[in-house]
């Protein structure tokens, strides 16, 4: 019997083996999701084989096999409801997913308020294998929250956060938010600038403290710092970012520099700058920050950094995966590089 199975019977582990060319052992760990000792071209021909031969593991007989749930979880603590609109979310999401995907495990995701976690059906019913989280919030509170999550006994990965000492079995995924804050400021900040606007959201975001972090410790070195005003945009929505910077105006007038927390922002405050007559990049230059798509469609191109959502999302499914396959993560902080990307809306 070689590719030829017949429909008369069930396909099994024997049968893909034999196409893959391998032993039933090794494709009962590519399906089982332990691909520590598989290597890449042996699990993409074990995969081929699968597809081709129709092979579907039963889910319920590989759970207790392996003793797992072949389920990951993600909690998104974020005070707006739209969270899954947001495209570092979506993108982090999305490389998150395809990742554990490609080793047959599923994700389930919940959002939730601040002050909704305790209604999140994922903390109360443990039926995953390992737990993510992304926190809004102040500090105080997001470590709370990661206390209560760890309390449950699972693996848990933290992205774009800090990992309190307390919490033994876990790692910290970031990207450096705060060297993107630091590009940023070296291009913005020269004899010109005078007033500059940071836009960020109400919400407090681990990740936009970075950001800020950086920019201000550029201009505590500078001779002649400009000052820097930050402008809280709700929930960071078009309307939202404009009727803020609407109030700053009012109050300062229009800055010569805006630097958007994200390129939402950013956008929002381009066309606020030119419906005001204020022309960019000649009277206001202006950044953004995620660099995820939506600058393309920016009149001039938005500067921005260039975010590894993605590549964040799927280093926390490898990181998980690692954890259940070897018993501990690879690391217990990693942090992945952004590119800084001068374009039109900030030229000189």
């Amino acid at each position: 019997m070689t590719a030829q199975i017949s429909r008369a019977r069930a396909v099994t582990l024997r049968d893909v083996a034999e196409v893959a060319g391998t032993t039933p052992m090794t494709v009962s760990n590519v399906v089982n999701g332990r691909t520590g000792e598989v290597g890449r071209e042996t699990y993409e021909r074990v995969m081929a084989a699968c597809t081709r031969l129709g092979y579907r593991p039963h889910a319920a007989a590989r759970r207790l096999r392996t003793n797992r749930r072949m389920a990951v979880g993600i909690v998104i603590v974020d005070p707006s409801p739209n969270y899954l609109a947001d495209p570092f979310t979506a993108a982090m999401l999305a490389g998150l997913n395809a990742h554990l995907g490609s080793r047959s495990y599923s994700l389930v995701i919940h959002g939730a308020s601040p002050s909704g976690l305790g209604s999140v059906p994922l903390l109360q019913r443990l039926e995953t294998d390992a737990i993510c989280v992304m926190l809004s919030g102040a500090a105080g509170a997001r470590r709370e929250i990661l206390k209560q999550v760890a309390a449950l006994g699972q693996p848990v990965v933290v992205v774009q956060d800090a990992l309190p000492d307390d919490v033994a079995d876990g790692c910290s995924l970031i990207q450096d938010d705060f060297g993107g804050g630091v590009q940023l400021a070296r291009h913005l900040f020269d004899a010109r600038a005078k007033q500059v606007a940071l836009l960020v959201p109400k919400a407090e975001w681990p990740a936009m403290e970075r950001r800020e972090a950086g920019i201000r410790s550029v201009i505590e070195r500078l001779a002649r710092p400009p000052a820097l005003r930050t402008v809280y945009c709700g929930d960071e929505s078009f309307d939202h970012t404009q009727r803020a910077l609407e109030r700053h105006m009012t109050a300062h007038g229009m800055p010569d520099v805006i630097i958007g927390g994200n390129d939402q922002m950013a956008i929002a405050a381009m066309k606020f700058a030119t419906s005001h007559n204020s022309r960019v990049p000649e009277d206001v230059r202006v950044t953004g920050f995620n660099g995820l798509a939506i600058w393309r469609y920016a009149t001039p191109e938005l500067t921005t950094v260039f975010s590894p959502a993605y590549e964040l999302g799927e280093a926390a499914g490898k990181a998980i995966l690692s954890r259940l396959e070897s018993g501990s993560f690879p690391s217990r902080v990693r942090s992945l590089p952004v590119r800084f990307a001068p374009n039109r809306s900030s030229a000189g």
